[in-house]
């Protein structure tokens, strides 16, 4: 099974990605890396 998580860096998303490639799954994890740059928390 293949499984894509999308917001795979925040906290809910990682859980769920680590879950599903414990139980054997294939796990694409996407994030874009946003939030902390629009909530003005990373980088210039």
């Amino acid at each position: 099974m293949r499984v894509l998580v999308t917001g795979g860096a925040g906290f809910i998303g990682s859980h769920v990605a680590e879950y599903y490639a414990s139980s054997g799954a294939e796990v694409i994890v996407y994030d874009s890396l946003l939030r902390g740059k629009l909530l003005g928390k990373v980088g210039p």
